[in-house]
């Protein structure tokens, strides 16, 4: 059986997390994400019981990487991400990079490009 209020009470609380991250974050000296990246490498590494063989800093630009051989970098890498992803409010993380043209990318620039009496005319084609 549903309950409502409960539903709601809880997504009350998972709204309100992310605030409070933040604000505790920026409270603890990291203001942007960039400056929480380390810290949350490193966090995660104790959360998921690995410790200081979880991740390295690089020697000449002091930057926190994870360790990609360990047994436990993908779920490491996971809560690092999700962390991170809270913090920028986002829920995903951007596309790579990639080289070739998105092709729905391009039918829809095209579509937006048409008149609406043109848009018109090819909704009703793919709704035939």
């Amino acid at each position: 059986m549903t309950n409502k209020a409960n539903a709601f009470k809880t997504l009350d609380t998972f709204a309100d997390s992310r605030v409070k991250l933040i604000a505790g974050m920026q409270k603890a000296g990291y203001a942007t994400v960039e400056a929480c990246r380390p810290i949350v490498i490193e966090w995660a590494c104790a959360k998921m019981e690995v410790g200081e063989a979880g991740f390295k800093v690089h020697d000449v630009t002091g930057k926190v990487s994870l360790i990609t051989s360990h047994p436990k970098y993908e779920s490491t890498k996971t809560v690092v991400r999700d962390v991170l992803n809270m913090l920028k409010g986002v829920t995903r993380s951007t596309s790579s990079g990639r080289k070739e043209d998105d092709p729905v990318a391009k039918i829809i620039e095209a579509f937006g490009k048409l008149s609406v009496a043109e848009q018109r005319k090819v909704l009703k084609a793919i709704v035939a």
